[in-house]
């Protein structure tokens, strides 16, 4: 169909518009002179030159040539010609004819061509920048599909083939080719934009591989951090509620004559204050017993933030009957994939820290919100609060921060366990400026759209 209607167009040009000359040579008077016939009909196939193909170029000379023969030299209506001033000056005609319908219609093809180049140009630097935000090869595709409808008509079918990948054997990358309907079919030109937009896009899925490689190095350096910081958390403080509970139980095995009842009361609550510190210290090493020897397995379920939040309420209520935590949600947010066990211990940690610093009676705020492709929870309380120059330190292993008889003591893996937790899921948890009527606020994020198995595993 594209064909009948491009010759249907070219011979509107080589035949349309010389039988309109021919037909201007029979206007009477002087008008129609041979001379500027002969104009016309050079006009005729410059302007064919410009809308047609090299065949109708040639064609429309040649009709040009036996129409002013035909119809406008001595004799009329003959292919004969007696003037030989009139032969010369059509041959002269047909060859200048042919020859500056043959210049305009390279010249048109060069414009073609580089309008074509300047389209392909600005579609490479849009795929340039669009490949930045990309972190999937396949999310390419849709752009490479544009491309070969609006440059290559689609004639180009581009497919991703499986390569081996910067990120390791868990992960499969992939380089891009091309196929076209027909073998041999391509020009030079289009050859070497494809050519140059594979070099293009493969730099790029390069480019994301080593970012996912760069990726797996953080989280089993952050994997390594949790493990080591759970095991260091038993190592280092399980002895000493042990020493307290064996005190206080051998002094009320001992001394249970001579003690008071406020002394016994104090000895007990000193018991259960510590076999809850123990709880807690066990809780870690049961964390650190989930997370494996030397790798992390990651059971992800889909859960909801709300139900994560109402597990985790549950334990605290047990340990501070008497907590202010007010959640303000969202009504309507997405689940997560993440390992729920591990995700609840992040926020039992963050809770706990909150109502350390604020004391057990003061208002805690937990914000949720989707900024974007993730959740971000804020934990605003109105404890002392810290100096921007601690931000980051309380992170780290063993860090207390203490202001007098502000803050209770801790381990001082709290936030650091909560930190590592969140980054392993592709999250992160930071020390920001606190919202106003605060002191202190911890945001935690975790993104939306991390696709796993439900048993994920990094090696």
């Amino acid at each position: 169909m594209q064909r009948n209607k491009t010759l249907s167009t070219g011979i509107l040009y080589w035949l349309g518009i010389p039988s309109l000359v021919t037909l201007a040579g029979y206007l009477p008077g002087e008008l129609a002179t041979h001379s500027t016939l002969l104009i016309l009909y050079l006009c005729s196939v410059l302007y064919c030159s410009l809308q047609a193909d090299q065949n109708a170029v040639i064609a429309c000379a040649f009709v040009s040539f036996f129409m002013f023969n035909y119809f406008h030299t001595d004799p009329q209506y003959s292919l004969l010609m007696h003037n030989l001033n009139e032969f010369i000056s059509s041959l002269v005609f047909v060859g200048f004819a042919a020859l500056a319908g043959s210049i305009s219609t390279r010249i048109k093809s060069q414009v073609i061509s580089l309008e074509r180049q300047k389209e392909f140009l600005n579609a490479q630097i849009m795929l340039a920048h669009k490949c930045q935000d990309f972190s999937e090869e396949v999310e390419i595709l849709p752009l490479l599909n544009d491309i070969s409808k609006n440059i290559f008509s689609s004639k180009i079918r581009f497919i991703l083939e499986p390569t081996d990948s910067f990120a390791g054997a868990n992960h499969t990358g992939f380089h891009l080719n091309w196929q076209t309907p027909t073998a041999g079919s391509l020009d030079a030109d289009t050859e070497a934009m494809l050519i140059n937009l594979k070099e293009q896009v493969n730099s790029a899925f390069d480019r994301m591989s080593v970012r996912k490689a760069l990726k797996i190095v953080e989280r089993k350096g952050d994997e390594e951090r949790l493990r080591s910081a759970l095991l260091s958390s038993v190592s280092h403080d399980l002895k000493t509620p042990l020493v307290t509970m064996i005190g206080a139980a051998t002094s009320l095995r001992d001394l249970d004559a001579s003690l008071s009842a406020n002394d016994k009361a104090e000895l007990v609550n000193s018991i259960i204050g510590e076999s809850r510190r123990l709880e807690s210290y066990i809780q870690n090493l049961l964390d650190m017993t989930r997370l494996g020897h030397g790798e992390l397995p990651l059971h992800r379920d889909w859960v909801s933030i709300n139900e994560i939040y109402h597990v985790v309420m549950k334990r605290i209520s047990q340990q501070f009957p008497d907590n202010h935590i007010q959640l303000k949600a969202r009504k309507s947010l997405p689940p997560l994939n993440v390992h729920a066990a591990l995700i609840e211990q992040a926020l039992f940690n963050a809770f706990e820290n909150a109502i350390k610093a604020g004391g057990e009676s003061s208002e805690i705020l937990v914000d949720v919100n989707q900024e974007d492709d993730r959740i971000v929870i804020y934990i605003s309380d109105h404890g002392p609060g810290l100096p921007q120059s601690e931000w980051e330190a309380v992170f780290d292993q063993f860090y207390t921060f203490s202001q007098g008889d502000c803050y209770e003591k801790g381990t001082g893996l709290g936030l650091s366990i909560c930190r590592s937790i969140f980054r392993v899921h592709m999250g992160d948890a930071l020390i920001v400026k606190p919202k106003a009527g605060f002191n202190h606020c911890l945001k935690l994020e975790l993104p939306l759209n991390i696709q796993g198995k439900n048993t994920e595993k990094s090696s």
